[in-house]
């Protein structure tokens, strides 16, 4: 059976890195009753009241949301606030809750590269912004031949040689000998006291985060086969940089009414914002989902004048007006909550469990009450 631990491990520190979320978040445990056994996990952008009442209804124990329900500490619960009412109903329906947010925003396989996969539009290296950088480290061990797979599968099962990309159990293995001379009081896997050895071994080394090091370490030491073994831990010059949005490009130029159109299919939403109404046929643009629009400077930094994004402000659509940018605001909600149809994918093929999406009754923000 699963266990809501197993999920919470994947979630922040295997498929997302926890730690790479914005300063102000809450992501992670919003209601957690302790480990239990799951086998149905529902799905949805918000814990709204009547999708946690729906979530229960469907005899799930566990409710993953994208936006977190508390933004702040939270000091008492008092039935008569919304959020505390919306946690008193999820424990007495024995539903536990956790949401990922911004760490999910700026995941290699999250929102935006979802919205770019479902574009046709191949992502560029990097951000639009950068705002987390995560130092690495260098592990270099010597092993015994024989014991090559076996150690590099302890290291890269507990973190080792994976960047969050599309990438992992990632090394390189030297081949060499190994000398060593054994004294009296040692109990050496090869050889024997005070006579000098020389072994077929090969040199692993793989790419740690700062985080994971003390369990890599303690899970090679207990794979490899030495009394003693030999081992290098070098930090790294350059880091994991973490940040919000993506540039991308098309397979082909389109014009902003062809892209709109584009957009409304793909998205399944009627009524898109712009601060623009005729550019230049068009091939790459950057993309924010959510909540965006003040980003529309690091674009153009990036070479693109097309953002697509959502909560549009005046002031940052007219300043990106003057300055030649296009935003497109195909709503918060449009750009995020299809993510879910991915994220469920996502867990079903991890843990062969049980994978319900609940999705709002209608867009929150719409036009004429038409959507």
């Amino acid at each position: 059976m699963i266990k809501i631990s197993d999920i919470i491990n994947y979630l922040e520190y295997s498929f997302t890195d926890i730690s790479a979320q914005s300063k102000w978040d809450f992501s992670g445990k919003q209601v957690y009753t302790g480990d239990k056994e799951i086998s149905k996990i529902a799905l949805s952008l918000d814990a709204k009241e009547d999708i946690i009442e729906k979530a229960i209804k469907e005899g799930c124990e566990l409710l993953i949301t994208h936006h977190p329900i508390f933004f702040r500490e939270s000091k008492g619960i008092n039935i008569n606030k919304t959020v505390d009412r919306k946690v008193i109903k999820a424990i007495k329906g024995g539903l536990d809750i956790l949401s990922y947010h911004t760490n999910l925003d700026m995941a290699c396989d999250g929102l935006n590269d979802y919205i770019c996969e479902l574009l046709n539009a191949k992502m560029d290296n990097g951000f639009l912004s950068c705002e987390v950088s995560h130092p690495l480290y260098k592990v270099a061990v010597f092993v015994p031949y024989d014991y090559k797979d076996e150690v590099f599968h302890a290291m890269t099962s507990n973190g080792a040689g994976s960047i969050y990309g599309n990438y992992s159990s990632c090394g390189f293995i030297a081949e060499g000998a190994g000398l060593f001379t054994p004294n009296d009081k040692a109990n050496p896997f090869i050889g024997s006291a005070n006579e000098p050895q020389i072994v077929d071994e090969v040199k692993i080394e793989t790419v740690v985060f700062k985080k994971h090091l003390h369990k890599v370490i303690s899970a090679m030491l207990k794979a490899h086969p030495y009394e003693k073994a030999a081992y290098d831990i070098i930090e790294l010059h350059n880091k994991l940089n973490y940040g919000f949005g993506r540039t991308a490009t098309l397979d082909k130029e389109y014009s902003l009414q062809e892209f709109i159109k584009l957009l409304q299919d793909k998205l399944n939403i009627k009524h898109i914002i712009t601060n623009m109404k005729y550019i230049k046929p068009f091939s790459r643009f950057g993309v924010c989902t959510g909540s965006g629009s003040s980003l529309w400077k690091d674009a153009l930094n990036k070479g693109v004048n097309v953002l697509l994004t959502g909560d549009l402000k005046y002031h940052d659509a007219l300043d990106a007006y003057e300055a030649g940018v296009c935003i497109i605001d195909a709503t918060h909600q449009a750009t995020e909550e299809i993510y879910m149809n991915r994220l469920a994918e996502i867990i079903k093929k991890q843990f062969n469990i049980e994978v319900k999406v609940l999705k709002q009754e209608q867009q929150l923000i719409c036009w004429g009450g038409n959507n």
